[in-house]
């Protein structure tokens, strides 16, 4: 009985699992990237030199699996964090991580950043990619307000001057940019 349970089990798992596989090659073309974490090393040293906020919105672009998003919940409890996400697979698992976490100023978006209102942002932090970053810049420069913070790391905002750069030494020497839109 019990062999009969496991293999009716895997039946019913392997076809979703690789339906979930699917989904997430799909959502990686459409979207000209995969959900890929920020690396504990540069987690750590990104948080360790994030401006300090009072209060605000701060947003995460492109937010994955959420491994940015809750630790900056964690970091900032007096700011509310709007993080965005538009591959279903990854934004599903953070709804889910969201519902056993403990952080109510957090709110999770599936969908497009592109289209999405910066205005009132006071941070914005991201991990995308250099077309993305292109993109961005000239978002950026329409709806920024003066003196909000942009922190990317991996790739650089095109064309701007960052404030800090830090050199994470891990295996790839990640760049961390720190920028103060004026």
């Amino acid at each position: 009985m019990i062999k009969r349970s496991i293999k009716c089990f895997m039946i019913f798992l392997l076809p979703l699992l690789l339906l979930l596989f699917i989904l997430i090659i799909v959502w990686s073309i459409k979207n000209g990237i995969g959900p890929m974490p920020t690396s504990p090393p540069v987690k750590q040293i990104l948080l360790d030199n994030l401006p300090l906020q009072e209060k605000g919105l701060i947003y995460e672009l492109g937010a994955g699996w959420g491994t940015l998003a809750f630790l900056l919940a964690h970091k900032y409890p007096q700011c509310t964090i709007l993080a965005y996400e538009s591959s279903p697979i990854p934004y599903f698992f953070c709804r889910i991580r969201h519902f056993f976490s403990r952080s109510p100023h957090l709110h999770l978006q599936y969908h497009d950043f592109f289209k999405a209102n910066l205005t009132d942002a006071k941070m914005i932090i991201c991990y995308l990619y250099p077309v993305a970053m292109q993109k961005l810049k000239k978002k950026f420069e329409e709806e920024l307000p003066k003196g909000a913070w942009v922190v990317t790391h991996t790739f650089a905002v095109p064309s701007w001057k960052a404030e800090q750069i830090i050199e994470v030494p891990d295996l790839y020497s990640t760049k961390i940019y720190i920028y103060r839109y004026t």
